[in-house]
């Protein structure tokens, strides 16, 4: 906690030293004024009139005070060369963030609403280290992106579901003269399984871990073609019968480019294949599973940032699934993605956000896969420099495919909450939040579970945004969907 109480003890010392100093000061520039116009005295004699010095501006305070600031600390630049990029070490951005979230769950299994007093509520005390750091390396144009955090999570009945959260990412950019670009990244991540009722009264925990790498030859400044990407990924489940179905061995290989246009305004365009296996299902698992699958899709993405104030973010593909032994299954979709943001005002902001995509199901064994169609309302409110309000309403439609052929149910779901946040000091954010889920279908055990949280984040930066945007976080994935300062 030192790290953190350091700069509220610093902030008034500094402050009183320096009223001390413009004390010990002020005569002596007064001195230095009398001078100043006995000079100009004489010079006007000999000479001829002196022009009247101009006063140096003091700009305002509040906002132009945090940039003034912001302009004395920022990192030298080394002109001409990478777009003016910070020179190292000085160029080194970091963020690092501890946090405390106690929330009460109604229902952590999400266990249906046939299963009775088995549906118990509990407390739960989550602490969270993050850090996050963006390194400029042997020039501007190659660089180290890294992120870690590490938590801690404890229930207060339920000590079964204890455990401890960690994530990894590193990713290297690199930029080889004027024509080719890329990175290699690699992740690690431990989090808790979303869907636990198969595995009641037990947790079950997911090891995901990572590696990838990319390069793209620049045709332009604003073309790049081909992007040529290769990853490799595997899940791991430490429920013994999740291991047996759900652990998952993903490789991935992609070709695309990429136009760049003006603000963060791009396009891109290509074909991506990704093989699916499962290492560990027996025999007859795999005879109504299947042990493997492999997606081929043709994809457009594209942002387009139509004003400051408005940005449109689409993505539409054709998928093909190929099934490795169950050939009658294969089938062909659509997938789509949508994002509209808009600043109706400095106060006021909407996003809505509309999806149709396949669904790795986790829940029921007889499923083969699922889909989800949906949307997503947020709506932002700032009463105050420091406070912000917002509201998320999700309506999704999951549509289950069984391993039985033409066996298929639906099942629709509401997820809805509001959220306050209040910066307290440049350092320190209160969060209070909460949200209601709850799913129910024709044939299908229904479930609901409230959620209630409170929070404190403590941050540490550089004034640096992009080092924060790298932290990994649980709440920030979906299908969760909340709408905070920290998933940006």
């Amino acid at each position: 906690m030192r790290a953190h109480q350091r700069p509220l003890f610093w902030q008034p010392a500094a402050h009183w030293t320096a009223v001390a100093l413009l004390s010990a000061v002020s005569p002596a520039l007064g001195a230095q004024a009398g001078a100043d116009s006995v000079i100009d005295a004489v010079i006007a004699k000999t000479v001829g009139p002196v022009a009247p010095r101009q006063e140096a501006r003091a700009l305002p305070e509040g906002p132009a005070e945090e940039e003034r600031t912001a302009a004395v600390k920022a990192p030298s630049v080394r002109q001409g060369m990478g777009a003016g990029s910070p020179v190292f070490p000085e160029g080194i951005e970091y963020s690092v963030q501890i946090s405390r979230v106690i929330q009460q769950i109604s229902n952590p299994y999400r266990l249906p609403d046939t299963a009775g007093d088995l549906r118990r509520s509990d407390l739960a005390v989550a602490d969270e280290v993050r850090a996050a750091a963006i390194i400029p390396l042997l020039s501007e144009r190659t660089r180290l992106l890294a992120a870690a955090a590490f938590g801690n999570v404890d229930y207060r009945d339920q000590s079964r579901l204890d455990y401890r959260p960690h994530s990894f990412k590193t990713t290297l950019e690199w930029r080889a003269g004027d024509l080719l670009q890329g990175s290699v990244s690699a992740s690690d991540r431990v989090r808790l399984n979303r869907y636990m009722a198969t595995s009641w009264p037990d947790r079950d925990l997911l090891k995901q871990r990572a590696f990838g790498a990319d390069v793209g030859l620049r045709i332009t400044e604003s073309l790049t073609l081909p992007v040529v990407s290769l990853s490799q990924a595997s899940t791991r489940n430490e429920f013994a019968f999740n291991q047996q179905l759900y652990n998952r061995d993903d490789s991935k290989v992609q070709i695309s480019g990429v136009y760049m246009g003006r603000d963060e305004s791009y396009v891109m365009a290509g074909i991506s294949r990704v093989r699916s296996r499962y290492p560990d299902r027996t025999p007859l698992q795999i005879q109504q599973l299947d042990r493997a699958y492999t997606d081929t899709e043709y994809f457009v993405n594209g942002m387009w940032q139509y004003s400051p104030k408005t940005s449109l973010e689409a993505y539409a593909g054709w998928r093909q699934r190929r099934y490795a032994t169950l050939a009658d299954r294969s089938i062909d979709f659509v997938t789509a993605d949508l994002r509209a943001h808009w600043d109706y005002s400095v106060k006021t902001a909407f996003l809505v956000h509309l999806w149709h995509q396949p669904f790795g199901n986790e829940e029921d064994p007889t499923i083969l896969y699922s889909t989800l169609t949906g949307g997503r309302l947020t709506m932002r409110w700032s009463p105050g420099e420091k406070t912000w309000l917002s509201l998320n309403v999700v309506r999704e439609r999951q549509r289950n495919y069984r391993t039985t052929a033409g066996g298929a149910n639906e099942t629709m779901s509401w997820r809805f909450g509001p959220r306050l946040e209040w910066r307290v000091h440049r350092n320190i954010l209160l969060t209070l939040d909460g949200w209601r889920e709850h799913v129910s279908g024709a044939g299908y055990p229904g479930y609901g579970s409230t959620v209630i949280r409170a929070g404190i984040s403590f941050d540490i930066d550089n004034g640096s945004k992009q080092a924060a945007r790298l932290h990994v976080r649980e709440e920030c994935d979906p299908p969760r969907f909340l709408d905070t300062l920290l998933c940006r």
